[in-house]
């Protein structure tokens, strides 16, 4: 029996001054199960924002309570709990998907306004590509055989990546009667992938990756609109991450 479940989203950056400055915000999302309603319910939610300096040794912090106008979704509650234990193989990961979607999704604009933010939309230009080699480029991209390898290969980061000067990390606690589990899904592995085990720990082995789309797709459905780094859990980001790989695999990115 699950007792409480906790989600907390943090995001920092240090400055690199003089000062040794670190500023960074986090949300934290609380959930425990009401025995005489028979069902989980919000218990807390705030945001704390912070800043701490080395030179000279400070440290500020202001909290405010958040509020969140629907409930807890039951369904999608207990659909988390379930994909957080529950690992899916690579080349499995498409069946989690709704190709017509992500075809939806992976549109020509789209496909521009990512390749503009990266600045390489020079490409698409009539100086360096007809518009048939445009008209083929945007629909082998759109391509669910292609979007299947990127599913197969994007996620197989097994390594526990350590970022010293920046932080986007989002922790799950799922707290029973007898024990406490924490999940992370953190930068700079893309869409958050995979979640990282930490009861898996130890001083020999490193925490156990778990892959599965459904725990983003839970996790983005619990969460309040507005929650920090909510947004890089969305098909949308998805999406994103997916032009992007494909840039990279035709060499217009590195």
């Amino acid at each position: 029996m699950v007792d409480t479940i906790m989600i907390k989203s943090h995001n920092s950056s240090f400055q690199f001054d003089k000062k040794g400055t670190t500023k960074g915000k986090a949300d934290v999302y609380k959930i425990y199960y009401d025995s005489l309603d028979k069902k989980y319910i919000k218990q807390k939610y705030y945001r704390d924002e912070y800043q701490q300096t080395f030179r000279p040794k400070s440290f500020k912090i202001n909290t405010t309570k958040r509020k969140s106008k629907n409930g807890v979704n039951q369904t999608n509650l207990q659909k988390l709990i379930t994909a957080i234990s529950t690992n899916i193989e690579p080349n499995k990961l498409i069946e989690q998907i709704d190709t017509t979607e992500i075809q939806g999704l992976v549109s020509k604009d789209r496909i521009k306004k990512i390749a503009k933010w990266h600045k390489i939309d020079w490409h698409f230009k009539r100086r360096y590509s007809t518009i048939e080699e445009n008209k083929k480029f945007y629909k082998e991209c759109q391509s669910m055989d292609t979007f299947k390898k990127y599913l197969a290969n994007q996620f197989n980061n097994k390594f526990y990546t350590i970022v010293t000067d920046y932080s986007s990390t989002i922790n799950i606690w799922i707290t029973t009667t007898t024990s406490e589990y924490r999940f992370e899904g953190k930068y700079p592995n893309p869409f958050k992938m995979p979640w990282y085990n930490h009861n898996t720990h130890t001083k020999n082995s490193l925490a156990k990756p778990i892959l599965n789309l459904n725990v983003n797709k839970s996790l983005e459905s619990i969460l309040p609109k507005g929650f920090l780094l909510r947004e890089s859990l969305t098909t949308e980001a998805l999406v994103d991450d997916y032009i992007e790989w494909y840039f990279k695999r035709r060499d217009m990115m590195f």
